[in-house]
């Protein structure tokens, strides 16, 4: 950690090493507040940037919860702030050791884990969905090969192997043959178990996702955005989207997370065929998320709304932003446009669009080393183990 201690504190974040938590600190900071930043380790995105007020590196959760929670103690002991967000998917272990953190003193505004865990996991949230009233395409939790055979003998092909627990789009694959040694290999070589992933119908739509504040299933706060490109041709995170309206998938979301009286920030994904007015839920990321950037930029800042929230209790709810902004996520619409080049599969999303893209959410000209921090530790992760 570092040595010298900024005073008064507001707020503390952790797995800071990506634009994710960068725009969360921006957010924050430009707000006023005072940030000390963690990270595990010294090229994480944010851990250069401007605002933060100090920092810290912690363990990495994923390899050790025990040792990533004993940083976190002690870095609230030391910075003492006022509230604790998790920026990433360290918001399970947070969860799970949700008590002994509040203990400090420390607000954390997040849900207890088995709400998190009923969302986030693809297994779980479809259910959820259903019971809510939500159109889900036609999915099954296969218990061997015979049922995705019979499945896909009924619903046609393509079809989505979804592993339960899975981010951005690893553990996703698109089947588009009936070939059964090659599906058997699909399953053998990511190690899929069954009764542990899904398998869904493919549907036809435009990817539209619902961001929302709610406070204990009460909602706060509301935004809505279209992707207009993905990083991976198939599927996966969104290199560029554009703020815009649905209210029908905005009922929705706001209904699934009233129906376990969500308390945080979460985005559900949605396909929505924009001709028929069909929509599927697709799934549901119960933390913060990559376009949080655009919601901030547009007029919905997220990560203050959910400070202030855990500091006065409430907050008076936010609905209203400026539709038609467009935020690209400009190194991973780069390395989108070379995958697409390389590849045998054609799409229109990856021709040059014609939009005009007002902010980027990686790089920002009052603060650009950050994005050289990030651009230097991607190319490190790739030829160095890091700790």
């Amino acid at each position: 950690m570092n040595t010298n201690v900024t005073k008064n504190i507001d707020i503390l974040l952790s797995n800071g090493w990506d634009r994710i938590a960068y725009n969360v600190l921006r957010g924050l900071a430009k707000n006023g507040l005072k940030v000390v930043f963690g990270a595990d380790n010294y090229l994480g995105m944010g851990y250069y940037s401007k605002y933060a007020s100090s920092k810290f590196i912690h363990h990495n959760y994923k390899k050790s919860e025990k040792l990533f929670i004993s940083d976190i103690l002690n870095a609230i002991n030391k910075f003492k702030p006022k509230v604790y967000i998790p920026t990433g998917e360290e918001i399970f272990s947070v969860s799970r050791n949700l008590e002994e953190l509040k203990r400090t003193g420390v607000k954390i505004p997040i849900s207890d884990i088995h709400t998190l865990e009923s969302l986030n996991n693809k297994v779980y949230s479809f259910k959820l969905a259903q019971s809510t009233n939500i159109p889900t395409p036609e999915t099954i939790i296969p218990n061997d090969l015979n049922e995705i055979i019979e499945f896909i003998k009924e619903n046609d092909l393509p079809v989505i192997i979804k592993r339960g627990w899975s981010r951005s789009a690893q553990g996703v694959f698109k089947v588009e043959n009936l070939n059964i040694s090659q599906i058997q290999s699909l399953i053998k070589k990511n190690h899929l178990e069954f009764g542990k992933f899904i398998v869904q119908k493919f549907v036809n739509g435009e990817t539209y996702g619902i961001s929302v504040l709610m406070n204990n299933g009460e909602t706060r706060a509301v935004f809505t955005h279209k992707r207009l490109r993905e990083k991976i041709i198939t599927g996966g995170p969104s290199t560029l989207r554009i703020s815009t309206r649905n209210s029908k998938l905005e009922n929705f979301a706001i209904n699934l997370l009233s129906s376990v009286k969500f308390h945080g920030v979460a985005m559900i994904e949605f396909k929505f065929n924009e001709k028929t007015g069909d929509a599927w839920f697709i799934e549901c990321n119960p933390r913060f998320w990559g376009s949080v950037g655009l919601a901030i930029n547009a007029g919905v800042n997220f990560p203050y709304l959910l400070y202030k929230l855990a500091v006065d209790g409430d907050v008076e709810p936010v609905t209203d932003y400026k539709e038609g902004l467009v935020v690209e996520w400009w190194l991973g619409d780069k390395l989108a446009r070379l995958k697409y080049l390389s590849s045998s599969i054609r799409n229109n999303n990856y021709i040059p669009s014609s939009f005009k893209i007002n902010y980027f959410d990686d790089y920002y000209d009052d603060d650009p080393i950050p994005f050289f921090a990030w651009i230097f530790l991607l190319l490190r992760r790739k030829f160095i183990k890091l700790r």
